[in-house]
């Protein structure tokens, strides 16, 4: 009996812990400026990956580099 007390005492304090500690403050939380500025931010980024992926293509070409690795042939 006092086993199944102590282990719902314990579930209970588990359970309601995160919940306490959001409403204390002990959270940090990383707001967005406004979707404006996120949605640019994701543009600027995908941009410059666009821009890095075609360098790199050309880097290859240049050096003769395949993107992939050759076919393994069996014997």
């Amino acid at each position: 009996m006092l086993k199944k007390a102590l282990s719902a005492l314990l579930l209970c304090g588990a359970l309601f812990s995160g919940q306490y500690a959001a409403h204390a403050g002990e959270h940090t939380f990383f707001r967005v400026k406004n979707p404006d500025a996120q949605l640019r931010h994701e543009a600027d980024s995908d941009e410059l990956r666009a821009v890095a992926e075609e360098a790199a293509d050309a880097l290859r070409e240049r050096h003769g580099f395949s993107a992939r690795k050759p076919a393994r042939q069996l014997p």
